[in-house]
């Protein structure tokens, strides 16, 4: 069997010069639109495309692309990557491999988690709130999040040593973060379908992440229901970084939020359609609810105008900023040649997603 050349790609985003002469010295016709303007003559010629998250343009065709086989997304999801016309046909998934960006996230997005939960614990987002409305210093009973977490002069911020965080999903965004959470002496749980340990077999950047998954004290079952609720219920710190897929999609229910310890923490890294809000907004308000929530996706997003999660005093919310760095995508640029060269040398593309699972 004679492997493809790789040889031509469509680029339809801004690369800095470093990666675009990257990709120019790894690819024999390199086409660099990117505004994904592609003239309609070139296309025939392209076996490789280099896209952002929302992938191939929805103006093609299948029958435009003939010779595509990997399209390499910029965004570890591919929720809409995966429905656009040119890949409507069972003949197009057969033959065109959609690969995420997993693994270059391990930079930002760990680091933004364990900001989020000391942010939160010391209530930040108040601090700040009030300083800058009022222009003036903040009493420290001012930033008391229930009466009964403090004590005299305190506030009643935890401290992450000895703390069990549950991960709810242990791809390579957990995994780096159950790195990182090591050295704050925290507890790291994990859950993900199976309930079983798995080796990382993806991209990897060296020095990063739990690649023999050995860091977890234990695994349980988001398919299991008494094994999901024993994973929320010791999760005094429930991270999520799951994907958009039909099984993820309104995981977390009401019920389900309700069984994690009073006062935890919840931060969602993934996708907003894991919870509704109004079930996250339910929580935050019940005395035995969560105690606050890091949120950089949610339901729906954007937030519309006056949301009551967008000026809610226990609620820290970004837009959907936690993977964005300077370097995002030279990273992405080193995916794709390690992901081009494995290929040429006939081995399996990485971080294939399947067209079913959506992962």
């Amino acid at each position: 069997m004679t492997v493809p050349t790789y040889s031509t790609i469509a680029v339809t985003l801004d690369l800095s010069p470093a990666s675009l002469d990257k990709v120019k010295a790894a690819f024999q016709t390199v086409h660099y639109y990117p505004e994904g303007d592609v003239p309609r003559d070139v296309l025939a010629d392209v076996d490789v495309w280099f896209t952002r998250w929302l992938g191939l343009p929805q103006w093609l065709e299948f029958k435009d692309i003939p010779n595509t086989k990997v399209v390499q997304l910029t965004s570890a999801g591919a929720n809409h990557a995966l429905h656009v016309p040119a890949l409507e046909s069972d003949a197009a998934k057969k033959q065109i491999a959609v690969c995420g960006a997993s693994g270059i996230h391990v930079l930002t997005i760990p680091q933004y988690i364990i900001g989020q939960i000391v942010a939160l614990y010391f209530n930040f987002q108040n601090s700040h709130y009030i300083a800058r409305s009022e222009k003036r210093w903040v009493k420290r009973p001012e930033l008391r999040y229930r009466d009964e977490s403090a004590s005299g002069f305190f506030i009643g911020a935890h401290s992450l040593r000895g703390r069990t965080v549950g991960l709810l999903g242990y791809g390579h965004i957990a995994r780096e973060t159950a790195r990182l959470l090591q050295a704050f002496g925290a507890v790291v749980i994990a859950a993900n379908s199976t309930g079983e340990r798995k080796q990382d077999d993806g991209y990897i950047i060296p020095g990063t992440g739990d690649v023999d998954g050995s860091i977890p004290e234990a695994y349980y079952s988001t398919g299991d229901e008494k094994s999901f609720g024993e994973f929320l219920s010791r999760s005094q710190i429930l991270v999520a970084s799951l994907p958009s897929t039909p099984a993820t999609k309104w995981l977390l229910k009401k019920e389900h939020l309700a069984k994690l310890p009073k006062d935890a923490l919840f931060i969602n890294v993934g996708r907003g359609d894991l919870v509704h809000s109004e079930d996250l907004l339910a929580s935050l308000e019940s005395k035995d609810g969560i105690l606050a929530a890091g949120l950089d996706v949610t339901d729906p997003e954007p937030l519309p105008d006056n949301h009551p999660l967008l000026s809610h005093p226990r609620a820290l919310i970004t837009p959907h900023t936690s993977s964005d760095s300077a370097t995002y995508f030279d990273e992405a640029t080193n995916l794709l040649l390690a992901n081009v060269e494995r290929l040429r040398a006939g081995g399996k593309p990485i971080n294939r997603i399947d067209p079913v699972k959506g992962y």
